[in-house]
């Protein structure tokens, strides 16, 4: 029997879920700019999810989920208690015509769906605003089959901590009121709405705020705890986007998907030369081309020098994912 959610989780859950009901995000993400590149570095193949049974959890407006749905899985389930995200995302599957993709009204904390029943589930940036992501997280793992496919992203403590220093600020000048947060937002650091509004090509300019700055309650968390997550409900490691490891930059700067990712970092000129300059460091330093390389676990002196990695780059990339697959 589920746990009853405490008083401080139903009230952050009720606020999150009216901020993005009323201000669903995104409107507009062309998920085929950045799915090819995260997916070949989380080292998830399409055998994982073409002719699968798909899940979204937290679905916001679709966008992931009609993705996978486009791409071949047998039937994708989105579930999510934001009813004007949902809206949204009902109106663009009867529009895309995707009757393998259906969206459903469901606290992710309170998961009523069957136990290993998803053979690929996933939660992109959305266990951080529940005020429970551990919860969450063992839902996801325990409707998923063994031998299945987990996927998580979450708000990173390294890099997110930049922004965090913002967004601290408009919480004190704007308190509570979310309206008033994204009021100082805009305000006080439009450069960041500017770098933002581009890594979205002007599709998303006003969602942008409300997700930044007017959000009720985030958490974050590190790539060590994640595992440790793993290690709790018996998933084992696959991959990482942006790779824990070193040795696995080298093998993503490889990839051709990496040519359609480099539109995302728009507004982000040093990120981009950046990571140019590793696509022409990986060609002398890489594997072989088209070698599949296995991903080892990452360890601890890995984790904490990737993440430090990624703090200069904190405002586009301030979250980051793994992948596992269930034990069993």
């Amino acid at each position: 029997m589920a746990t009853e959610l405490s008083p401080e989780i139903q009230k952050i859950q009720q606020t999150v879920v009216g901020m993005y009901s009323e201000h669903p995000w995104p409107l507009n993400r062309d998920t085929d700019e950045e799915m090819g590149w995260r997916l070949k570095c989380l080292g998830v193949t399409q055998a994982d999810y073409v002719g699968k049974q798909v899940l979204d959890m937290g679905c916001g407006t679709g966008e992931y989920a009609m993705w996978y749905a486009k791409e071949g899985a047998a039937q994708v389930t989105g579930i999510d208690l934001s009813d004007g995200s949902l809206k949204i995302a009902e109106e663009r599957r009867q529009q895309g015509g995707f009757d393998n993709c259906r969206f459903q009204k469901m606290d992710i904390l309170g998961c009523s769906l069957p136990d290993n029943y998803f053979d690929y589930s996933y939660s992109v940036g959305v266990l951080h605003h529940t005020g429970d992501p551990l919860r969450g997280f063992k839902h996801l793992v325990r409707i998923t089959k063994p031998g299945g496919v987990v996927v998580v992203s979450l708000y990173n403590s390294f890099s997110r901590r930049v922004l965090r220093t913002k967004q601290s600020i408009c919480k004190l000048l704007g308190g509570e009121d979310i309206d008033k947060r994204v009021y100082w937002g805009e305000k006080l650091f439009g450069g960041t709405m500017r770098k933002l509004d581009k890594r979205y090509h002007g599709l998303n300019t006003k969602q942008i705020a409300y997700d930044i700055f007017g959000f009720p309650h985030e958490s974050l968390h590190s790539a060590q705890e994640v595992l440790g997550w793993f290690d709790q409900t018996g998933v084992e490691y696959r991959g990482a986007f942006a790779p824990l490891r070193l040795t696995d930059y080298f093998y993503a700067f490889q990839q051709p998907e990496y040519a359609r990712f480099r539109a995302t970092f728009e507004g982000f000129p040093v990120m981009r030369a950046v990571a140019d300059a590793m696509v022409r460091l990986a060609g002398h330093l890489g594997p072989e081309p088209g070698t599949v390389p296995p991903f080892p676990r990452p360890s601890l002196a890995s984790c904490v020098l990737c993440q430090l990695m990624w703090v200069p780059f904190g405002l586009r990339f301030n979250c980051f994912t793994m992948a596992g697959v269930k034990k069993g």
